[in-house]
């Protein structure tokens, strides 16, 4: 039970959601394209900016109620979420260096 109450920790929830976020930029700043079509949405109608934004508040949704929120939903939305980012990580390693991307 103890690895799923460190899944679930407000530590844990901060750094998936900072790397998915940062993984995310970074991938797109390098021409990748975004798959989960909620998320491309919310970039297609704000940008980048309305997706950070996003991200944040979520974050900052789930601190506020995470002693509300069971431990089984956190950890597993967790491990999504860091799976997401290593996704994104792997997805990097493909992609052009940012300069050769178009600037």
């Amino acid at each position: 039970m103890s690895g799923c109450a460190t899944l679930a920790s407000e530590p844990v929830v901060v750094g998936c959601q900072a790397a998915d976020t940062v993984t995310t930029v970074q991938g797109l700043e390098r021409g990748g394209r975004e798959v989960n079509p909620i998320v491309a949405g919310i970039i297609a109608a704000g940008g980048i900016t309305a997706f950070v934004a996003t991200k944040v508040g979520i974050t900052l949704v789930i601190l506020h109620y995470h002693s509300e929120i069971s431990t089984g939903i956190l950890a597993t939305a967790n491990v999504l979420t860091c799976g997401a980012a290593a996704h994104n990580a792997t997805v990097l390693k493909k992609l052009p260096p940012k300069d050769a991307a178009g600037e």
